[in-house]
């Protein structure tokens, strides 16, 4: 078994971190369908009335249409982190795709993969609320 010459490989070439690279691939694959999900659901919410204004319309033609409950205030404020879990997670995509490639932006990726996890996380935990 040859091995390689240390002088003629660069950093991105090395065997410890084609697992980290292969492993960025994967996880860019989940992220994409989180930051879809994300983005979907943003706009799901974003479309609906809350609870209040739906009460107060009273129209019987939406009788079987759902609301959100909660305030507009929380309604606002979940629907913006949403779309910023959505948006950072597909820009997290694209630089995880990078690093699985080419070997760049590995810790931009891991960067904003954490920022859109958490992101989405207080989206789902005050719109919950």
């Amino acid at each position: 078994m040859a091995t390689e010459d240390p002088r003629t490989t660069t950093p991105s070439e090395t065997p410890a971190n084609r697992g980290r690279r292969a492993l960025a691939g994967l996880l860019a694959l989940v992220l994409a369908f989180g930051a879809a999900v994300m983005i979907a659901v943003a706009i799901d919410i974003g479309g609906m009335l809350t609870c209040e204004e739906f009460l107060a319309q009273l129209n019987p033609d939406r009788a079987g249409e759902e609301c959100f409950d909660g305030g507009s205030t929380v309604k606002t404020v979940s629907v913006a982190l949403f779309w910023v879990s959505g948006v950072l997670g597909a820009i997290a995509v694209l630089l995880g795709l990078a690093f699985a490639f080419a070997g760049r932006f590995g810790r931009r990726f891991a960067q904003l993969a954490v920022a859109a996890v958490i992101a989405g996380g207080l989206a789902i935990l005050i719109g919950s609320v």
